[in-house]
């Protein structure tokens, strides 16, 4: 378990002190332990079983990394989950940034209009200000699984008024893709090279 857990700190650029990576990694196997322990009827024979455990040792560590993260953060608290932040456009040209600029604009009012002021708040601070979920729910006063399905029922909601706009949730992502951006050049016939034309 150490060996995985550790595996997934070396590849943090945050934890280049070796004996603090070393003590998080001893204090997330522990704690992966116990998670195995108590969810051990949960096993499902689907996978082996070491394949199972360290998954679950992976997701400690990688939450804890998060949870590190974000105490870290000089966000003010003050502005959680109060309006979703501005989106750094960057497009590659101006047609493409005024997609992502209209597309932004559209989330972001659906967001306002469509959900419910918990879910707003919560889906907020857990996806665009990177709240740690763990940390959303005490900050609100609940538990893991209420505000899990809190945040889950608002993007059900904000995919149910996409569609109504006559959008996916896919094509929204999509503008943001780069991956995509960079295959839509191409099939425009823009950024071919010499060799690309033979």
């Amino acid at each position: 378990m150490t060996v995985a857990i550790s595996r997934v700190l070396s590849r943090q650029p945050a934890f280049d002190d070796a004996m603090g990576a070393h003590h998080l990694t001893e204090d997330c196997a522990q704690e992966s332990v116990l998670l195995i322990r108590e969810k051990l009827s949960q096993f499902r024979n689907e996978s082996r079983f070491t394949t199972w455990a360290y998954a679950i040792g992976v997701r400690v560590a990688l939450g804890e990394l998060r949870r590190r993260k974000w105490h870290k953060a000089a966000l003010d608290k003050a502005q959680l989950g109060l309006a979703a932040p501005n989106w750094p456009i960057d497009g590659p040209g101006p047609d493409r940034n005024l997609e992502q600029q209209q597309a932004w604009a559209l989330l972001a009012e659906l967001i306002e209009t469509s959900l419910t002021p918990l879910q707003r708040k919560s889906l907020i601070a857990h996806a665009f200000q990177e709240m740690p979920l763990d940390e959303v729910a005490q900050w609100l006063g609940s538990n893991r699984n209420s505000i899990y399905k809190l945040i889950h029922d608002a993007r059900k909601r904000l995919k149910a008024s996409l569609s109504a706009r006559g959008m996916s949730h896919l094509e929204l992502i999509s503008i943001f893709d780069v991956s995509h951006m960079e295959r839509h050049s191409i099939s425009d016939g823009k950024n071919l090279d010499a060799q690309d034309v033979s």
